[in-house]
């Protein structure tokens, strides 16, 4: 899985490019005709190879909390994450826990707490506008409160 991330970084990478690299190529073209797939190193060297073409990179991990453990892709995803910190700007959001903080020590933390009240506006929102959910408190006056009520209160 943590290939498939990282080759997803690359594609995005060099998406908008009109010339493909010779190393992305022959890559490409090794595995196209060996029916393989090709490993992480090899497609960090290329993606670490691409992001020295441009004077910045941006790149956003949204939700690296659910990343797979137990698979160890969310290791792995994190390894790559930490070796790219000298060459791009990073942006990662997460849930506080304990096996992913330590590894960005000495970045910019932003702690963001939700408060009911968001919740309750977010849940409102969704269920005013999202068809098949309004349909079913349409006529029930007090359901919306309820529903609302309970998922607030059940955090």
């Amino acid at each position: 899985m943590a290939p498939n991330l990282v080759a997803s970084l690359l594609k995005q990478l060099v998406k908008g490019c009109t010339v493909t690299s010779d190393n992305l190529e022959s890559l490409y073209q090794y595995h196209i005709h060996q029916n393989t797939h090709t490993t992480l190193d090899k497609i960090m060297n290329i993606l670490q190879l691409e992001i020295r073409k441009y004077s910045k990179v941006f790149i956003v991990i949204d939700t690296l909390d659910e990343c797979s453990e137990w698979d160890g892709t969310q290791t792995k995803l994190l390894t790559v994450l930490q070796s790219l910190l000298s060459t791009v700007s990073l942006l990662v959001t997460s849930c506080d826990i304990s096996s992913i903080a330590p590894k960005f020590k000495g970045c910019k933390l932003l702690y963001i707490c939700v408060s009911d009240q968001d919740v309750w506006r977010y849940v409102e929102g969704w269920i005013s506008h999202e068809p098949w959910l309004a349909k079913h408190v349409d006529g029930h006056p007090n359901l919306q409160e309820t529903i609302v009520n309970h998922i607030v209160g059940g955090m």
